[in-house]
C-alpha cells in the first residue's frame, strides 16, 4: 500500500543523508543529527505513526559516538534522555524503516 506522507518521506531522505555524509568520528556532526532528531517530532503524518524508537536504534548501531554524545550530554532535556533510552532491535528498526520507506510516495 502507498501512503501518501510527504513530510515523512522527506524527513527519511534526510536522515538517510546524515547517515552517508556525516562521519561518527568527528562529534561536531552531533548537531546536525541533535536538529535532525527535534525536526523529525515535529512531523505531521497523514496515516503513519512516526518510527522515532526505530529512527534511534538506527543511529545508535551506525554513528555510536554521536548517539553516546547525544545520551551523555543532552540527558538534562527530557526529550534526549527518553529516546537515548529506548531498546529496539537494530535489525527489526532497520527492516520496518525499509518497508516504510517502500511503502510511502
Amino acid at each position: 500500500m502507498n501512503y501518501d506522507e510527504p513530510q515523512l518521506k522527506a524527513a527519511f531522505e534526510r536522515f538517510d543523508k546524515l547517515l552517508r555524509e556525516l562521519k561518527d568520528e568527528d562529534l561536531r556532526n552531533v548537531i546536525p543529527f541533535k536538529n535532525f532528531i527535534r525536526n523529525f517530532l515535529r512531523v505531521k503524518t497523514n496515516y503513519l505513526d512516526l518510527p522515532t524508537p526505530e529512527i534511534m536504534a538506527v543511529l545508535k548501531h551506525e554513528k555510536p559516538n554521536i548517539y553516546l554524545y547525544l545520551r551523555k550530554n543532552f540527558s538534562q532535556e527530557p526529550i534526549f534522555d527518553f529516546l537515548t533510552h529506548l531498546d529496539v532491535d537494530y535489525e527489526a528498526a532497520r527492516k520496518k524503516l525499509d518497508e516504510l520507506k517502500e511503502s510511502i510516495k
